[in-house]
């Protein structure tokens, strides 16, 4: 990212201006403190040019609103750039191999721990997850964290379960700590108990945290992402250590972009203390907010800890894992509504949707107060029903939803779902018929980063080798309006700022981004090749080729 252009007005000319709103395609924009104040004719915005306004020729590159990333791990992100990513691995023996040699090119500094990502059981010859044994043979003496794709299960080594402290007898509510027939943990972790974990590993220094953050930002604004949502307490740490490091890079001129953290809390007391203290209404400056409140319902269909409402169809008695009780997430939900906070559920399985709705029901009965409603969200709404859809659409609860999830699941969903279940799971056409709004994000580093993957997974349903050949439950697709919508209108309305961002329109916020070739135009199997060539986000250029 270069320098940032700082000015009082701006005029982007000669282009063409796809809005995603009334009334339609335009050829010029002018801002002023950030803001749309002309959307129109090369000679309508000129005329309210002076000599202080930066004026571009966008020479009939296309202009769209800018993306939002709803649901992303920013720090995380930015780690991954950095850590050795192990997608792909086929076996075990692959894993300790290429482990052993990112250690050997780039060694870990005494109290430093290992961290890698991607590993998926399911793409491994011997099909289970990497133990405390495996992970020893890359290293004894140096702590190892490795995450699985989902990152709602991870292998600990030795060493890392020492630190820790974890033992025999060791347990986390709501998480699972697996042991061998002797009570001994195994090293692998599960949903409450990652977190656990992650929470509890030495924090990372400022020059490290700044530094993921840079990585990733630079990455965001490059890819056209203006604003994102991003979980970041299991790495920070702290409440106060979120806000203290977000306002430094704020007041530092370090922030150039959105940014809105959600807030995963573990529990009742935390979140009455968040509130009392005001962090809920609590912003930096100007660019970063404090978002919604997260709380995680139940696993990952990878890991069969998805909460189903019957059993896996490759399991039988297996119904995945709830991390709250129905009473906890009623509580919860009352709570983080009374104070306006919306609520982001963490939400993959049908059994887990019904409970979100349920405590959304809920808190509903408890309102007294006209207009208070609050609209939450269902982050990842993959398995569905008919009446789930139709209580979603009744309560006004919105779908955020992670498109390339199903480039990575579709082989495996029909196997855990049967097909039933399967024709209603993934199911964006029908959110979108059933008057649900949507948005979409990445999820990274869970999924790659980059939103164009995600548009052309919701319009395509194939992974990259164009695998399912006709696109998973193909009815499904989107046309590329309302992939787009997702990333950009839909995506301000899901996370509550949709009055103010997510169409290009006179009285909202001038974050807008040229693509070099028409996004409407260009291939399917071409949307992901498409290049940003200037980001303007608040008025300011953030980014230009």
């Amino acid at each position: 990212m270069g320098d940032v252009l700082r000015n009082d007005s701006i005029a982007l000319i000669n282009g063409v201006i796809y809005p995603m709103s009334s009334p339609g395609r335009a050829r010029a924009l002018y801002a002023k403190n950030g803001i749309i104040k002309a959307i129109g004719s090369d000679k309508e915005v000129l005329a309210l040019c002076d000599n202080k306004t930066t004026v571009l020729d966008i020479k009939g590159k296309y202009l769209m609103p800018g993306m939002t990333d709803t649901h992303n791990h920013l720090l995380a992100t930015g780690r991954s750039l950095e850590t050795l990513n192990l997608t792909g691995t086929a076996s075990l023996e692959e894993m300790v191999n290429k482990s052993r040699k990112f250690l050997s090119e780039s060694p870990i500094e005494e109290g430093q721990w290992f961290f890698a990502r991607g590993w998926d059981q399911n793409h491994l010859v011997e099909k289970r997850f990497p133990n405390r044994h495996d992970l020893d043979k890359i290293n004894k003496d140096i702590p190892l964290f490795f995450e699985r794709s989902c990152g709602h299960i991870a292998s600990l080594n030795s060493k890392a379960l020492e630190i820790l402290r974890i033992g025999k007898g060791f347990k986390i509510s709501g998480g699972v700590v697996s042991s061998d027939e002797n009570g001994e943990p195994t090293g692998v972790v599960s949903e409450a108990a990652v977190s656990w974990a992650r929470m509890n590993i030495p924090e990372s220094s400022d020059e490290t945290l700044t530094r993921w953050y840079k990585r990733a930002t630079d990455e965001m604004v490059k890819m056209g992402i203006t604003s994102v949502q991003t979980d970041d307490l299991g790495i920070v740490g702290s409440t106060d250590k979120i806000f203290r490091f977000y306002k430094k890079m704020e007041s530092e001129d370090r922030m150039p972009l959105r940014i809105a953290e959600q807030w995963n809390l573990r529990d009742k007391k935390e979140l009455v203390t968040f509130i009392e203290c005001g962090y809920h209404e609590k912003d930096a400056i100007s660019y970063f907010a404090s978002g919604p409140l997260k709380i995680h319902v139940d696993g990952t269909l990878g890991a069969k800890t998805a909460a189903l409402r019957e059993e896996y169809s490759d399991e039988p008695g297996n119904r995945g894992i709830y991390a709250r009780s129905q009473e906890e997430l009623n509580r919860l939900t009352a709570i983080a509504e009374e104070s306006g906070m919306q609520v982001a559920y963490y939400a993959i399985g049908d059994g887990a949707i019904e409970r979100c709705l349920n405590a959304v029901e809920y808190s509903k009965r408890l309102s007294t107060e006209k207009g208070r409603r609050i609209p939450h969200r269902i982050v990842h709404c993959q398995v569905g029903a008919s009446d789930i859809y139709k209580r979603m659409a009744e309560l006004g609860v919105m779908a955020d939803i992670q498109p390339s999830f199903v480039t990575s699941d579709w082989p495996i969903i029909i196997s855990r779902l049967g097909a039933e279940r399967a024709r209603w799971s993934y199911a964006w056409k029908t959110l979108i018929q059933s008057g649900i709004t949507v948005g979409a994000g990445s999820d990274s580093p869970t999924e790659p980063l980059n939103p164009l993957l995600g548009i052309r997974a919701a319009i395509l349903r194939k992974d990259l080798s164009g695998q399912p050949e006709h696109g998973w439950l193909p009815s499904e697709k989107l046309d590329r309006v309302e992939a787009f919508s997702m990333y950009t209108k839909g995506g301000a309305e899901v996370c509550g700022e949709g009055s103010s961002r997510g169409t290009l329109e006179i009285g909202k916020v001038a974050d807008v981004i040229a693509f070099m070739d028409n996004p409407f135009e260009v291939d399917d199997n071409e949307i992901q090749d498409l290049s940003i060539g200037l980001t303007v986000i608040d008025g300011k250029i953030r980014y230009i080729r």
